[in-house]
């Protein structure tokens, strides 16, 4: 079931990637409600990913991925129960405060591992010269510390509060009402993290969960929500003061947190979905699903048709034209600059040819595929693959949010 909800993907990361630079032009964008020409709507384009790119400092963060590094290295002498998950806490952590929204998402999911921490409680100290941790017990707190660089590094996780029982695929956990996690070297604090959780349950399965992180002035937050009728999130990116992106999305549908029945079509649960980001300040793009249930009925009669032995996937135009036909019919999304309602561009799809290649016996074989694309008011386009693969810095993290989100939606209607 679950894998249908990729069918929202080319709509929903063709958010970001209208964000990707064109260059270091110096043109002056127009302001305030503006419809702009596709000219200076492309300029305005390279002129917002410039300024985002230009709040980002790689040496930022620098001393916090050295930490984690070292961890990583040092952690396999570590004698605890489940070491892999440990480790696998700290460096979703350190992922999560350089910006990787799908670490960010995770956290924000039900079957976090960190929410288990309570199980490793402890402090455990690195001994170099005999590359062993030595541990004192602790019944509120699992500590790590090590040298680094001359410096005491530390890394503490805690959970306080309640704690509710929530059952999925089988399996129960205990999540706590509040997480916390910092890593720090020396005085500083390299990043901090708490996680709030509230109306946890599992008859109906529902949760609403909050996640903010403080990376040396990177704030990254998110809530996500989920309900049978409803999973929602919204969250938000600040850079040293800087709201450099904010956004939220909502999928409707009945029962869709429930288990799998026998049988059942489950995409039937799914209604209608919306996200809508705003960069900057400056510029808001907003993707819409009309009926989802339609979506992943239509895509799959196309799967049907064109994937057999005759007409394989991937090798036929047609199967690609009828692909994004079904796109166009249930996706719509616009581009707007300065507060205007009104679009400076829309969204499109259309078939590409992804690559070809001539085989010995000298047949040409070409393999396509659909693609997302801005349409602006003289006809022109910005193509998703021209732009992202040439995406760098916080573009890619940032168009990788929109995937990561469409994985947290997941995990609550496993």
């Amino acid at each position: 079931m679950t894998r249908k909800l990729y069918y929202l993907i080319p709509c929903l990361m063709m958010a970001m990637v209208t964000f990707t630079g064109c260059g270091n032009d110096d043109n002056d964008g127009p302001t305030g409600g503006d419809v702009l020409s596709a000219e200076k709507s492309k300029e305005k384009l390279s002129e917002i990913g410039q300024n985002l790119i230009n709040l980002v400092n790689a040496d930022d963060q620098k001393q916090l991925a050295q930490v984690g590094n070292y961890f990583s290295e040092i952690v396999g002498s570590l004698e605890i129960q489940e070491k892999a998950n440990v480790q696998q806490m700290v460096h979703s952590l350190v992922a999560a405060s350089q910006g990787n929204m799908a670490k960010v998402y995770a956290m924000a999911a039900v079957n976090n591992e960190m929410y288990q921490a309570s199980d490793y409680y402890g402090v455990y100290t690195y001994n170099e010269s005999r590359d062993e941790w030595e541990r004192t017990n602790s019944d509120s707190e699992l500590a790590l510390k090590f040298g680094y660089e001359g410096q005491t590094a530390e890394i503490k996780i805690a959970a306080t509060g309640n704690t509710t029982d929530f059952t999925y695929d089988g399996v129960t956990v205990k999540v706590p009402a509040k997480l916390t996690s910092t890593i720090k070297l020396g005085t500083t604090t390299l990043t901090s993290l708490e996680i709030a959780t509230a109306n946890v349950s599992s008859s109906p399965r529902k949760a609403d969960i909050t996640v903010n992180i403080d990376a040396n002035g990177y704030k990254v937050s998110t809530s996500v929500s989920a309900t049978p009728q409803v999973v929602k999130a919204n969250y938000s990116i600040n850079i040293k003061g800087t709201e450099a992106v904010k956004g939220e999305a909502y999928l409707n549908g009945s029962n869709m947190t429930a288990d799998e029945g026998a049988n059942e079509n489950v995409g039937d649960r799914f209604k209608d979905a919306r996200i809508e980001a705003n960069i900057m300040g400056e510029a808001a793009v907003l993707m819409q699903c009309s009926s989802y249930k339609d979506l992943a009925r239509e895509l799959e009669q196309v799967d049907d048709q064109y994937d057999n032995p005759t007409g394989m996937w991937g090798e036929s135009h047609e199967a690609a034209q009828a692909t994004a036909n079904v796109f166009k019919k249930y996706l719509s999304g616009s581009l707007t600059f300065g507060g205007s309602n009104e679009a400076s561009a829309t969204l499109t799809f259309q078939p590409y040819i992804d690559y070809s290649y001539t085989d010995s016996q000298g047949v040409k074989h070409e393999y396509w595929y659909t693609e997302p694309l801005l349409q602006f008011e003289d006809e022109s386009l910005i193509s998703f693959e021209d732009y992202f693969d040439a995406a760098s810095g916080p573009f890619k993290s940032l168009a990788d949010s929109f995937d990561a989100l469409v994985r947290s939606f997941e995990g609550f209607i496993e």
